[in-house]
């Protein structure tokens, strides 16, 4: 059908044409800000909703896909599609911009350094989310390496300015940090991508950044192994600080500590389907060789970011280390080089998304009635806040990874998968089970927060504070039915990206066999 050859870029430019009539509102409308930004949002919604419904489970390779000359002479194409893992990660950037619209639209008090706008800033706020919202689409749909970049370093942009205009107490250096110490970790991968395509020109006579040509030139035996191996590690660096992993992780903390809570809700991993989606696939040897010092750098990541969530004073920074630590677990899924842990490193880059987005909002309507979220400063809320405990109690739950819940499924998918990886001999069982720990250890910094905020006694100045409105619950409540029902129906998800999980794997499985073919020699 002809619409279905436009879909996808329908779906990626309609944000930012909502961005551009934002524009076109008087100064100080803050209410017609918010409805234009509301019906950007969920028209790009509605969208990815079609996208769903006419998505074929059964098909293999890209689908929607558009393709249209850009810099021709150059070998770089307007290049666009999806797969059964990019389809649910475009689908959850769709939902999370629609509720942080609503969060900025009912936020009840509006002061600058607090996390939102002032109301005749709000305009400008929503101008830069809806351009933050097409440049994730953007990442999630290109297949061309130019094109990939260009909105991968777009990101920057927005939340720059996001956070450097109306972060808290430090956003100055935060974004400052976060800018420099992103920008200059992606250029390792553009020089590697540029090393590639001329690599590919000198074969073959012909210039090209397409990633499913690439991929099949070093399948082939276009780029040597010791070759792979140093641009795998441009690619990985670049991926690994965007994450973010330890030991690069170490913006992730102060940018997003002081970015708006809107910011943080639809900042989705995009780090980690980059490794995902161009690093692994495109360098398989190169990645198959690594695999072990990946998924011991995961396990540890789970481990080191649980332990430093343990002693933080802040909510919002426990939260913002248990990132780190979900982090790691998406990584050892991928490094395990098999269908499970890719199923389980995709269900849980879209728990994050579900999960500490839920968290995020709720820590925001929190600052919001208290103006802290230092912990020693609360106490007793379950008293004063009913539905907020709740709600809080089920979205923590689902962060540990309680069964149930979609934590559980996408921890014990990574696990499972790291373990068989384990048991065929291509990684240290002990990186397996130092990995586990961090599940305990995540129950340790999650009660004792939750059990010193919301229990024992109320200081004098939150025992007016209020409980949560309709309109707040209804922000966090989709959220909260996605935590259920991934966790009861995960395969809901993993069939469609079945697929995508068997394309993904056939060059690891085919190494694994031809070396177990010469052991049996």
């Amino acid at each position: 059908m002809e619409w279905a050859t436009k879909v996808l870029s329908w779906t990626l430019w309609t944000p930012l044409i909502g961005a551009i009539l934002l524009l076109l509102v008087p100064r100080g409308q803050r209410a017609l800000a918010c409805a234009v930004a509301m019906a950007t949002a969920l028209v790009t919604l509605g969208l990815t909703g079609v996208l769903i419904t006419h998505f074929d489970a059964d098909a293999t390779g890209y689908q929607f896909v558009e393709r249209v000359p850009w810099l021709p002479d150059y070998g770089v194409a307007y290049l666009l599609g999806i797969d059964g893992v990019s389809l649910w990660l475009v689908a959850l950037t769709a939902v999370l911009s629609v509720l942080a619209v609503a969060y900025v639209a009912l936020a009840p008090t509006l002061l600058a350094g607090g996390g939102m706008p002032p109301p005749q800033h709000t305009r400008a706020f929503l101008f830069h989310l809806l351009l933050l919202e097409t440049a994730l689409l953007g990442v999630f749909m290109a297949l061309d390496l130019v094109l990939f970049y260009v909105f991968f370093e777009l990101t920057l942009v927005p939340t720059y300015f996001l956070i450097a205009l109306w972060g808290g107490e430090r956003r100055s250096y935060a974004a400052l940090k976060f800018f420099l110490y992103t920008f200059l970790g992606s250029l390792f991968m553009l020089l590697a991508a540029l090393w590639l395509a001329f690599t590919h020109y000198r074969a073959t006579g012909e210039m090209t950044f397409e990633l499913m040509r690439l991929q099949a030139f070093v399948a082939q035996g276009g780029v040597p192994f010791e070759v792979q191996k140093w641009l795998f590690l441009a690619f990985a660096l670049a991926f690994a600080i965007k994450l973010p992993l330890v030991p690069f992780h170490t913006w992730w903390p102060l940018a997003m500590g002081e970015a708006p809570i809107p910011v943080v809700v639809i900042f989705l991993k995009t780090g980690a389907y980059a490794f995902l989606r161009f690093a692994l696939p495109l360098f398989p040897d190169a990645a198959q060789a690594f695999a072990p010092l990946g998924l011991a750098l995961a396990a540890i990541a789970v481990v080191y970011a649980a332990i430093v969530a343990i002693v933080q004073f802040d909510m919002k920074q426990v939260a913002l280390y248990a990132v780190v630590s979900h982090a790691g677990f998406i990584m050892m899924g991928l490094f395990a080089l098999n269908q499970t842990g890719f199923a389980g490193s995709v269900v849980q880059q879209l728990n994050h998304g579900v999960t500490m987005g839920a968290m995020f909002l709720l820590l925001g309507m929190l600052h919001m009635r208290t103006r802290t979220l230092e912990i020693d400063k609360l106490g007793g809320l379950k008293a004063q806040m009913p539905l907020f405990s709740a709600m809080f109690l089920i979205v923590m739950l689902a962060s540990v990874a309680l069964p149930g819940t979609n934590g559980f499924i996408g921890e014990f998918l990574c696990l499972l998968g790291a373990y068989q990886a384990a048991h065929s001999g291509q990684i240290a069982t002990f990186w397996v089970v130092l990995g586990a720990t961090g599940t305990i250890l995540s129950v340790v910094y999650m009660l004792w927060m939750f059990q010193r905020v919301f229990y024992g006694p109320t200081p004098e100045r939150l025992r007016t504070v209020r409980d949560l409105t309709l309109g707040e619950m209804a922000l966090v409540l989709p959220l909260i039915a996605l935590i259920f029902w991934i966790g009861v129906r995960p395969i809901s998800l993993t069939q469609t990206m079945e697929r995508a999980a068997q394309e993904w794997t056939k060059p690891y499985a085919r190494q694994m066999g031809a070396e177990l073919a010469g052991q049996g020699k």
